[in-house]
């Protein structure tokens, strides 16, 4: 089973989509999440890598800055201060 994973920022709606494997820079170090992640939710480092495997198609490696993610039944929310794809 995929992640729904969805990145938005304060200007815009930044990639939505399924993805395999999910890692980002948090305030305690690196989390990495895959389907049937334990529900969590993190503080995001004031700069920090994204890396997101889609299900089709390129890695995707971005930077963030500040925000939170949350995990939940399979759907990854990031939500940053900046974010671009």
């Amino acid at each position: 089973m995929a992640l729904n994973v969805e990145v938005v920022s304060r200007e815009k709606k930044v990639w939505t989509g399924e993805a395999k494997y999910v890692r980002a820079r948090t305030l305690d170090g690196d989390i990495g999440i895959m389907s049937g992640h334990i529900p969590t939710m993190a503080l995001l480092a004031e700069d920090g890598e994204l890396i997101i495997e889609p299900v089709s198609g390129e890695k995707i490696v971005t930077r963030l800055h500040e925000g939170f993610l949350t995990v939940s039944n399979n759907k990854v929310i990031i939500a940053a201060k900046h974010a671009n794809i």
